[in-house]
């Protein structure tokens, strides 16, 4: 994907409008949305245009959710007496095909709910999405706004009347063996019902129904998926990944950085075409080899109690060294009290990039 930064400095722009682009989930509308706190309008951005997607590494707490989701689906199957099933239940042999999206016919909305209601006609009835949280004080007051709206959007999508938050509060315990977990409402979980269509979230100071945030993604899509221009990031907020845009993209470094990376690499070009033209990778190939059997020549000479050998210009050295079993002065517990810690750098430049 080519870009680059625009004038200002804060926006990413594309060379051109996306082909391709991921669809705007329910996790990412929070964060277009501006309620999510830890991810922003411009990661979303990021993610769907796929300039850059953090890289995902499981938790204790997403290990939890994936073991406890199912434990509460079948826990919901009694609480509601009928209908509830799970993705795979529900799409059978079809659930490879949709895994990652249950709305491919959906241009700018996707993504998976987690369990549903549906009638003896296989209707949506009602949309079930399942959290899991250590902090029961973030839902003294009911549902957050971001978790709302992603359940809401999916009772949206799934034209589904009622829209259920259900919450598991986690002890430690549960996360260290998340498979024992037993769900009981009103003790460690709470089943929340919605209107879908109706229930209000707070958005910008005012109370938006789903389909009014829904409206406000669109806008947002337009604006600056299809453009191709990104919203402006924050510098602080999205450090992590203007630090890897700037990685991945030396040109658009600011200031001396970048004339040095620019001059380096030209003069770098003109050492390459030179290097060919003379055929130097065949000279120095055929010297390092002559070296290594000049080497093995003269370590037949060397006598066993002598530590150097010198014929015409060339000198054999040997050198020993002497090494510590750090495993044992780990065991030992000395390894601490004698370790010594230096500080080299050495620059590099990754293959492909010249």
């Amino acid at each position: 994907m080519d870009w680059k930064f625009n004038a200002e400095r804060n926006r990413v722009v594309l060379s051109a409008p996306p082909r391709s682009t991921l669809r705007l989930t329910a996790t990412r509308l929070g964060s277009v949305l501006g309620m999510n706190a830890w991810q922003t309008d411009f990661s979303a951005w990021c993610e769907i245009t796929k300039v850059y997607k953090r890289p995902f590494e499981d938790t204790k707490y997403t290990l939890a959710g994936k073991a406890i989701e199912p434990i509460i689906i079948d826990y919901l199957r009694k609480y509601f007496e009928t209908g509830v099933v799970s993705p795979e239940e529900f799409f059978g042999n079809r659930y490879k095909e949709v895994k990652y999206n249950f709305y491919p016919d959906i241009k700018v909305f996707g993504g998976m709910w987690d369990a549903k209601i549906i009638n003896h006609r296989r209707e949506s009835v009602a949309v079930i999405e399942i959290k899991t949280s250590s902090r029961p004080q973030d839902w003294a007051d009911g549902v957050p706004d971001e978790k709302l709206a992603q359940a809401l959007m999916y009772g949206h999508l799934e034209g589904a009347r009622t829209t259920y938050v259900v919450v598991a509060f986690l002890e430690e315990d549960d996360y260290a063996h998340p498979e024992l977990f037993v769900p009981v409402e009103g003790k460690n979980l709470k089943v929340i019902p919605f209107d879908t269509e109706t229930t209000k979230v707070m958005f910008h100071g005012e109370p938006c129904t789903i389909s009014e945030l829904m409206v406000y993604a669109e806008q947002w899509w337009d604006a600056y998926v299809k453009t191709g221009i990104s919203p402006e990031f924050d510098e602080d907020r999205d450090a992590d990944i203007l630090k890897e845009l700037r990685t991945q993209r030396p040109d658009e470094a600011d200031g001396t950085l970048g004339e040095l990376i620019i001059a380096l690499e030209g003069l770098q070009s003109e050492v390459e075409r030179a290097r060919i033209k003379v055929g130097l990778d065949v000279m120095e190939k055929q010297l390092d080899d002559a070296k290594k059997a000049l080497k093995r020549e003269m370590e037949k000479l060397l006598a066993p109690d002598s530590d150097r050998l010198v014929i015409g210009s060339w000198q054999l050295a040997k050198t020993i060294t002497e090494s510590v079993d750090k495993d044992k002065l780990i065991e030992d517990g000395l390894y601490d009290a004698y370790k010594k810690t230096s500080v080299s750098m050495r620059l590099t430049q990754k293959k492909g990039d010249k």
